[in-house]
């Protein structure tokens, strides 16, 4: 341990500094122009990296260190950061993760982290496939923080013994378990300097008219009962005031994926209001607003040489979510359930 204790002392030279930020509220993964320098603002509250510990830098409103230059296993990663008064990243939320896989994009070549393979902290060493931090709190699963292929989402725990977190860069860093024993780089996290006032969907309670039901501060309606193409989809929902929903908040995501999985419509695949049928590549909702792309947004395909949707070319021009409902391109002639949002 006392080995690293001088690393520490120089962890800046290594780590993403606040010429890094990005914005909170971001969907693509294009750097910013060169000098532009964009600030975090939340709520009428604009903090930056002197709200955190020497050597971290405000990644959203977490204070993280991307030790970059150091391969340990998770046990003595969690030593490191811990003797850099802080711990493992604790990924609790959607937009927490958001905003971190955002800044390993948005790096730069000279930090290297994108193809940097990262250890967070969490574990299911004491009780198998029940996975919690380091202070005890429980390791969210599902979408979309967890790696998801077309039939198939982690943990598997596939060697037996799989029983630390990390973020794979070949699976472009969705969640991941792997043998603690592996070496890797890491992040810390330390406490944050500043309060912080609240943030994301709205905890007010939204009045929807049935058959809408509230999901994420949204009036949605899962159309369970009928399978349509896409225009079909989005002409179901003009007949009762609304479009096909467009999702460019990461946290909306993961209220839908929750209400899927609580209220049993796991087993059907529903259309949202994406598409590239205009132009090839450029995805774009309904509204006109883009759809975000990369991580934590868009599903996997081929475990054994990952590619990251959407792959299918000029025969899939329509935006569903199925299966662990990440994003995924399709046919626009297949037949889905549309999900709707009240538009009035």
């Amino acid at each position: 341990m006392l080995l690293y204790l001088p690393l520490i002392l120089t962890c800046s030279l290594f780590v993403g500094g606040a010429e890094g930020r990005v914005t909170w509220n971001r969907t693509d993964l294009e750097p910013f122009p060169a000098g532009v320098e964009p600030t975090w603002n939340r709520t009428d509250l604009t903090l930056g990296s002197q709200d955190c510990p020497g050597g971290y830098s405000l990644v959203g409103d977490q204070c993280l260190m991307f030790v970059n230059h150091l391969n340990l296993p998770h046990g003595e990663a969690r030593e490191y950061c811990q003797a850099a008064e802080g711990e493992l990243v604790a990924i609790t939320t959607a937009t927490d993760f958001k905003n971190l896989v955002d800044y390993i994009h948005d790096s730069g070549e000279e930090k290297h982290f994108l193809a940097r393979t990262f250890w967070v902290d969490g574990t299911d060493g004491e009780a198998e496939g029940v996975w919690v931090t380091s202070s005890g709190g429980a390791v969210p699963f599902g979408t979309p923080f967890w790696a998801a292929f077309e039939y198939r989402q982690q943990p598997d725990n596939s060697a037996g013994s799989e029983h630390c977190l990390s973020l794979p860069s070949r699976w472009f860093h969705y969640m991941n378990d792997v043998l603690c024993t592996d070496a890797k780089n890491f992040i810390c996290e330390a406490t944050i300097q500043k309060a912080l006032a609240p943030f994301g969907p709205s905890a007010v309670g939204v009045g929807c008219t049935l058959p809408f039901v509230e999901v994420g501060g949204l009036c949605l309606m899962f159309v369970t009962w009928a399978e349509e193409t896409w225009h079909e989809a989005r002409q179901v929902c003009a007949s009762v005031s609304g479009d096909l929903l467009a999702i460019a908040d990461v946290e909306v995501l993961r209220a839908v994926y929750l209400h899927i999985q609580t209220s049993g419509l796991s087993g059907h695949t529903f259309w949202l209001g994406g598409s590239d049928v205009e132009s090839e590549g450029t995805w774009v909702y309904t509204t006109g607003e883009p759809v975000p792309m990369g991580t934590p947004f868009w599903g996997l395909s081929e475990m054994s040489a990952p590619v990251q949707e959407p792959n299918g070319g000029t025969s899939e021009n329509c935006l569903a979510i199925g299966n662990f409902y990440n994003f995924r391109d399709y046919s626009c002639d297949s037949l889905f359930n549309p999900v709707c949002v009240y538009t009035g």
